[in-house]
């Protein structure tokens, strides 16, 4: 392997480390290094801190010389944010060559970051490891450039394909459930339908704690998003509305806030299948800043995710039960996907389980 993506490949691997604190912004790790020596690292850890670029440049206890070279996983900034352009900070330190694998899909970045330091006489490449940078932030990319964020359905699924169990809360084992915590902790938010509610009163919170996650800042819930189309919801009975963090009810009825428990009622129109999950996932990314959006749904809802061409990853775990007749079933959609439209992309078991992750080629 080439030095230079060994490079990036720990740029990327630093990135990474922020991928429960950091949104809405996207994960960024950056590494100086002097021939095939890294000198220096760094990465974004939450909204408002310092940038990877910054961290590193800070962490750097030799002088800067021509020899150095700055690898990113992506652009680094050129506009005034919560913090300081990191173009401009590159510039200023006297770096004189830097390694950017993509350009940052955010228009007002797009292209800018790398033209100011070529201007002031930096060598920029851009390319390297594009894949790997582009795969870890795609749900930052989803939301910049399609306005919609990435989603990703779960679902624990017997060997006869039913989703509940009438004897047993649990179709997957401690293992499986442990694992779907990691998940929800990467995602910025869960959105499950108003029957999950009624029937598994789910506080949908990631039960998991900071060494578990390998994080240092505080912990961080998802927003949690209910779809209850007509308000049948009590805020007053279900573990979904207590806390303080952010909740959101789509409904087709009204919208309106609740300051106490921070609920965000929101109306949105209904189509043939229910609330219109399209226009859902529009307001998530505009109002919202979701990247990552994880779905649990049941029967009605993953029918139409699929149905409708609304997901990007399905990650099931197939649970060696047969639960029989008294068991809701999976959607019959999971059985109709196109093999032109969907992808094996890893399979990992948990003891008897055996988790698969899907990836959707959507356009």
């Amino acid at each position: 392997m080439k030095p230079q993506i060994s490079f990036m490949e720990r740029a990327i691997e630093l990135a990474e480390k922020g991928m429960f604190t950091v949104t809405p912004n996207p994960m960024v790790g950056c590494v100086i290094t002097q021939g095939k020596n890294i000198l220096s690292e760094g990465y974004h850890a939450k909204a408002g801190f310092d940038h990877a670029e910054i961290i590193a440049l800070k962490n750097l206890t030799k002088k800067v010389n021509s020899n150095m070279v700055m690898y990113i996983n992506l652009e680094p900034c050129c506009h005034q944010g919560k913090t300081g352009p990191c173009a401009k900070a590159i510039i200023d330190s006297g770096i004189k060559n830097v390694v950017i694998s993509i350009l940052d899909p955010n228009p007002i970045v797009k292209g800018k970051g790398v033209k100011a330091l070529r201007s002031s006489g930096i060598n920029v490449n851009v390319g390297l490891c594009k894949s790997e940078a582009s795969h870890i932030n795609k749900g930052f990319i989803s939301r910049i450039t399609k306005k919609i964020p990435n989603v990703l359905m779960k679902q624990a699924i017997s060997i006869d394909y039913k989703i509940t169990n009438a004897k047993n809360k649990w179709i997957s084992n401690k293992e499986s459930r442990k694992d779907v915590q990691f998940i929800r902790a990467k995602s910025c938010a869960i959105l499950v339908g108003s029957q999950t509610i009624i029937k598994d009163n789910p506080k949908l919170t990631v039960r998991l704690n900071k060494k578990e996650l390998g994080i240092f800042e505080k912990k961080r819930n998802p927003i949690r998003i209910v779809l209850d189309t007509n308000l049948e919801l009590d805020i007053d009975k279900y573990d979904f509305f207590n806390g303080t963090e952010k909740k959101i009810v789509f409904n087709s009825i009204s919208t309106n806030f609740e300051t106490k428990k921070n609920i965000d009622f929101i109306k949105v129109k209904k189509n043939k299948s229910g609330l219109n999950l399209n226009l859902i996932l529009s307001i998530l990314a505009k109002k919202y800043e979701i990247n990552n959006l994880m779905i649990e749904p049941g029967e009605k809802l993953s029918t139409s995710l699929l149905s409708n061409n609304l997901l990007d990853d399905l990650v099931l775990y197939l649970c060696p039960q047969i639960i029989g007749k008294f068991g809701i079933p999976a959607s019959s959609a999971i059985n109709n996907l196109n093999n032109n439209s969907i992808k094996i992309e890893s399979i990992k078991k948990f003891s008897n389980d055996v988790r698969i992750n899907y990836k959707f080629l959507r356009k």
